[in-house]
């Protein structure tokens, strides 16, 4: 399986043991241009809620992806582990990131602001939240998506 198909296997996986609903309506075969919100949190290593994100991911025919600037996207490290949060994009077939930090120390979350610039073929768009140094790309339990637009 590639690494994208995995990805997607997971993502559903999660989402029917967790009853996320990003993931699972993300993986209707209806889904296609359009924008999709979702939701996720990420576990710390020392247990609770580490980290959460929200993002509303658009997408349109033309390869071209973006966060929709008129929802309240954001990043929020929730506990004081040495961990913090990290937002990354998946778009063009590889990781962009991190888009946005957050750590205990700041008062409120981070805002997350991303677009896409050229189009692609490529138009699978994903949203992570990591903790620490962690990315999607790892396959580690520090690292949830959030959303993901096809």
């Amino acid at each position: 399986m590639t690494n994208r198909l995995i990805r997607r296997a997971a993502a559903l996986g999660a989402a029917i043991v967790l009853g996320g609903g990003a993931a699972l309506a993300g993986a209707s075969p209806a889904q296609a241009y359009g924008c999709y919100y979702g939701t996720a949190d990420v576990t710390s290593p020392e247990g609770g809620r580490g980290a959460t994100a929200a993002g509303r991911l658009c997408v349109n025919e033309y390869g071209n992806a973006w966060l929709d600037t008129n929802t309240n996207n954001y990043i929020k490290d929730l506990k004081a582990d040495g961990y913090g949060a990290r937002a990354y994009i998946y778009w063009n077939q590889r990781y962009t990131g991190a888009i946005a930090f957050d750590d205990t120390s700041t008062s409120g979350p981070a805002k997350l602001s991303w677009e896409s610039g050229g189009g692609t073929r490529y138009l699978w768009t994903e949203l992570w939240v990591c903790l620490g140094y962690a990315r999607p790309e790892d396959y580690t339990s520090r690292c949830s998506l959030v959303v993901y637009a096809s």
